[in-house]
C-alpha cells in the first residue's frame, strides 16, 4: 500500500507544483489584502463553526494548507501559534509570501508530504483544520486521518469543511449530471489541470483523486479515536465543482462541516 500511496502522492504534488504559477496569477492580489487587521477569507459557515470556540492563544495546524490564506484568517481571529503543512513547494512558497505580507508572527509553513510528516509536530495542537478540497487527494484515508488525529493534544478538536462525498458522483455540465457510482473507489486520473479557480483547462501533469464515502470518513475517524461532536450538510457551492447544482430544483448535498474531538 505504501508504494501505491507514494506513487499517487508524488504524481499529484507534481501536478500542484505545475499549477502554482497559474494560481498565483489569480491570487497575488492577496498580498495587499492579508495585511488588513480584519482579513478573513473563510467560508461563512466554517467561520461560524470556528466562532463557537475560544481561539485566543490556541495552537492551530492546517493540514494541506495550500497558500495559507485560510490559516492567516484563523490567526487574525486571535489564534496563537499556527502551523500550515503542504506538500507542494510552489504553494508553500506562496504561503510564506502571504504570511510575510500579513504582518502576523508565529505562523510556520512546513513543506512536507503529509504521509511523511516529522514526529515533532505530533501532539502539539489544540485545533487541527481541514478546508475544502483535501480528502479526495488522499489514497490512504485511514492513515491520513490517523496522522491528523496524532497532531492534536488530548481533548483537541479536528474541524473540517469539505466537499460532500455525494458530489463526487457528478460531472460538470450544463447542467451538471450524475456520472459515477457513489461507491466507485478506483483512482480517478486527470490531466486537464488544476485551473478550478477560473475554470481553465490545460494539458497538465497527471494527478489522481479518490472518492471516499461518508461512512469511510466517519469510520476512519472512529478508528483514530476521534469522537463526532457536530455534523452539518450544506447545499452550497464551496469547492467550485458543479456549482450550478446550488441553484437547481433538486439540490444534492454539496458540502459538509464536521467537528471531532480527540479522546482523552
Amino acid at each position: 500500500m505504501k508504494e501505491n500511496t507514494d506513487f499517487f502522492v508524488s504524481k499529484s504534488l507534481a501536478s500542484w507544483d505545475e499549477a502554482g504559477p497559474i494560481h498565483w496569477e489569480l491570487n497575488k492580489g492577496l498580498l495587499e489584502k492579508v495585511s488588513e487587521s480584519n482579513f478573513n477569507i473563510l467560508e461563512k459557515d466554517f467561520d461560524d463553526l470556528l466562532d463557537g470556540f475560544d481561539l485566543s492563544g490556541k495552537s492551530v495546524v492546517q493540514v494541506c494548507c495550500n497558500n495559507a490564506k485560510d490559516l492567516i484568517s484563523i490567526k487574525k481571529k486571535g489564534a496563537g501559534r499556527c502551523v500550515g503543512i503542504d506538500g507542494s513547494q510552489a504553494f508553500v512558497d506562496q504561503a510564506r509570501l502571504l504570511v510575510n505580507a500579513s504582518g502576523c508572527s508565529d505562523i510556520e509553513i512546513v513543506c512536507s508530504n503529509i504521509y511523511e510528516l516529522p514526529d515533532e509536530y505530533k501532539g502539539r495542537f489544540d485545533f487541527a483544520v481541514i478546508t475544502i478540497g483535501v480528502l479526495n487527494w488522499m489514497p490512504d484515508l485511514k492513515q491520513f486521518m490517523s496522522i491528523c488525529a496524532s497532531l492534536l493534544k488530548p481533548g483537541g478538536y479536528l474541524l473540517m469543511e469539505e466537499i460532500h462525498p455525494v458530489l463526487n458522483m457528478y460531472e460538470e455540465g450544463d447542467p451538471s449530471y450524475i456520472a459515477m457510482s457513489y461507491f466507485n473507489r478506483e483512482p480517478q486520473k486527470d490531466d486537464q489541470g488544476l485551473g478550478y479557480l477560473d475554470g481553465r483547462k490545460y494539458q497538465a501533469k497527471e494527478n489522481y483523486n479518490f472518492h471516499h464515502t461518508l461512512s469511510d470518513i466517519l469510520m476512519v475517524a472512529i478508528e483514530s479515536n476521534l469522537s463526532l461532536q457536530k455534523f452539518v450538510e450544506l447545499g452550497k457551492n464551496v469547492g467550485n465543482w458543479c456549482g450550478d447544482l446550488e441553484n437547481s430544483e433538486c439540490v444534492p448535498p454539496m458540502a459538509m462541516l464536521v467537528c471531532w474531538k480527540k479522546d482523552l
